[in-house]
Parts: structure tokens; sequence; C-alpha cells
């Protein structure tokens, strides 16, 4: 289990590390070949090489990165689209959060660190259970995160199977509130 470590991205910082909302560094051809729809927000995204130092979790690739974006459903609730990038996207897409102001402040940035061992309850990645894992465990509470769910007062959950996780396959990364 990683903690995480968030706080406003100031200044001049690197657009293509960890962090949560704002301009995803990515792939441009996500944009028109269906791997992202119009429905989606850009929640954040994880560069793997930060991320390898504080792991003992060996399933992802070195490099590259992972993307958690969600689609907000008729109902309200949200789907998750999560999406792997084994290569070093250049892309950086100002804009992507356009129209999604409702959910706070999409457009700032929080930059991520990763800092050794979280106790369980609070911003954390790669949470071992049975027979699956919790790929980020968001609490909105914490400190200096992102407004983005802090009324429900839940953390937010979401949740792999480890099979999946061992090829690969996030199709099946379910998003709950607790």
């Amino acid at each position: 289990m990683v903690k995480l470590k968030v706080e406003e991205a100031h200044g001049d910082y690197d657009y293509g590390t960890s962090k949560f909302l704002g301009a995803p560094t990515m792939p441009e051809s996500w944009l028109s070949d269906g791997t992202l729809s119009d429905d989606d927000f850009f929640f954040c995204q994880i560069k793997l090489s930060e991320l390898r130092e504080h792991t003992s979790c060996t399933l992802l690739p070195p490099k590259g990165f992972l993307y958690i974006f969600l689609t907000i459903k008729e109902d309200g609730t949200f789907k998750p689209n999560v999406r792997l990038c084994e290569e070093e996207p250049d892309t950086l897409i100002d804009d992507f959060n356009y129209g999604f102001d409702f959910l706070g402040d999409t457009d700032k940035e929080y930059s991520i660190d990763f800092s050794g061992v979280s106790a369980g309850t609070e911003t954390a990645l790669f949470v071992e259970e049975n027979e699956s894992y919790i790929l980020l465990q968001y609490d909105p509470l914490d400190d200096n995160m992102p407004e983005f769910l802090q009324e429900t007062e839940k953390q937010a959950v979401f949740r792999i199977p480890k099979v999946d996780l061992e090829n690969l396959d996030f199709s099946r990364v379910t998003f709950e509130l607790n």
C-alpha cells in the first residue's frame, strides 16, 4: 500500500508527472480512436516510474502511465475508465476537463508524491485484498486534496480483480463511495 502526498501544483512543474485533475499528458490519439468519450473527465494520472520505488507490487510495467477517467452516468454515479499507456506520452491536453466545473475546480492540478507505506485509511494505491486490489483509495478530506467529492465525506474506491491486474486488463475496475 503506497501513501500519496498531494498538493496544489504551483508555477512551473513537470506536466508529465503524477497528478490529480487538470490537464492530462496522454496519447493524443485517445481523443479520436474511441479510447475516451466526450463524457469522460480526467481524474488522475500515475507515472509508473515514480511509483515503482514505493511499492512491492510488480504487476505493472516499470514505465508508462496509469490513467483514471470518470464518466458520469445518467443517475449521477460514476463509471471508471482506467487506461494503461506503456510509453511516455508527450501531448498535454489543456482543456480536457472543460465543462465539468460543476464537479468543483477540475482544471486546477494537484501534484502527487509517493511517500511509502500507508496507514490504511488515507488516500493510497495498491491496497491488497483477498482476490482483488484497491487500485486507488481516494479520501477527499485528506490534507491538500482537490475539492472533488468533498461534499460526500466518503472515500472513493477503485477496485480491480487480481487476475485482471495480472493481465493488465482494466475493463472491470469498479468505483464505489464508502
